[in-house]
């Protein structure tokens, strides 16, 4: 077996050529689930191909957290990752990461009756405020162009990269190592577990946990998820917010997939659906998209008109529909190498599912291949 060389760059010690888990992926998702297995002692290492962690999706997403989600299954993945991102004690900084600006959901009126049900739910969990509006022309600085609205005042938006900043510095100080700018080349079979190929040399691994994002759109060898993942291009800009414009919350509308958000005192990222799909990660900047965002969002946001526009960010998430498989139900997938798994795809929604999502994972790779360790 050759020995892991010192080209690159990690944090917490050498590169070890035997682990219980390799995790795959230094983006949000993967830090959540090494900081997890790291804090049960479970030995872990992370491969990031990119010189630092959040290179990928997650240093490009939006951030935005709320409880509610459609999906039932994501709905309480969502609740229970508000609570965590509220705790203060869940943090080495000692202060929670969320920024707690509010949440309106917008939907269809007809969806009145379910948005009252998660809203109780909510309120129930959490103790927290959510409650519907209708009839409403406003709430909380956007406008509901005839949608019904569900509120999160306990809601918001977190920065996704100080997050997984945040999980990677717990997971290194209980023990596991970091290792950035190492590519993986293939996952092989070895003994009834995995073995890892990277170009820095090979790593014995007692499971595997693909956490890649949009590259699972195009896998290297052995980490195939079981189910078809695309890439799909996101694309979002910021534009400044100057008076008379209020503050306002994160806004979602479910009936078109416009999203905004504020990004300190005089900023707003926006950004709406970018149906190019299997797009390069790196593609350029859609002139015509960021426009067309603009004059869709204006009937919420009616000062976009004249909003003096900063920037353009384009990037890409996975995409696909995951089968029902174990070990846990909606969240990994097999691939053709035993003990190798890959994170189901977050369709854009993995930030504020990271939390306990990658707690789930965590525990259930535990139960697999290290059940005397927890």
């Amino acid at each position: 077996m050759s020995q892991i060389g010192t080209g690159a760059s990690w944090r917490g010690g050498d590169i070890p050529t035997r682990v219980d888990v390799v995790v795959v992926g230094a983006g949000i998702t993967g830090a959540a689930v090494a900081h997890h297995l790291a804090h049960w002692g479970v030995s872990v290492l992370v491969l990031e191909q990119a010189s630092q962690p959040s290179a990928g999706a997650t240093g490009r997403s939006g951030g935005m957290v709320r409880a509610y989600d459609p999906d039932p299954a994501i709905a309480e993945l969502a609740q229970l990752s508000l609570a965590a991102y509220r705790d203060a004690g869940r943090w080495t900084s000692g202060r929670a990461p969320l920024h707690s600006v509010g949440a309106v959901t917008v939907a269809d009126p007809a969806e009145e009756a379910a948005l009252r049900e998660a809203a109780e739910r909510i309120n129930g969990a959490l103790r927290t405020s959510a409650h519907v509006v209708a009839g409403h022309a406003e709430m909380a600085g956007a406008r509901l162009a005839g949608g019904v609205a569900l509120v999160e005042p306990a809601a918001g938006w977190v920065a996704p990269t100080e997050v997984t900043a945040d999980w990677l510095e717990q997971a290194v100080a209980d023990g596991a190592v970091i290792g950035c700018g190492m590519r993986v080349q293939g996952v092989e079979e070895r003994g009834g577990r995995p073995e890892v190929l990277t170009d820095r040399g090979v790593v014995q691994a007692g499971a595997v946990v693909s956490a890649v994002g949009p590259w699972a759109a195009h896998p290297v060898p052995g980490l195939r998820p079981a189910s078809p993942v695309r890439s799909r291009s996101i694309q979002v800009s910021i534009v400044e917010r100057r008076p008379p414009a209020s503050p306002h919350s994160t806004f979602v509308d479910l009936r078109t997939g416009l999203y905004a958000k504020p990004v300190g005192l005089d900023r707003t990222l926006i950004g709406m659906p970018h149906l190019v799909w299997d797009a390069p990660f790196d593609s350029q900047p859609d002139p015509a998209h960021a426009q067309a965002t603009v004059s869709a969002l204006t009937a919420h946001f009616p000062w976009l008109a004249t909003a003096p526009y900063v920037s353009t960010v384009r990037a890409a998430d996975a995409y696909g529909t995951p089968k029902e498989v174990e070990p846990v139900s909606g969240l990994l997938e097999a691939t053709d190498v035993p003990h190798v798994w890959s994170v189901r795809s977050w369709n854009g929604g993995g930030v504020k599912t990271a939390p306990a999502a990658g707690h789930r994972i965590a525990a259930a790779v535990v139960a697999d291949v290290c059940s005397d360790i927890r």
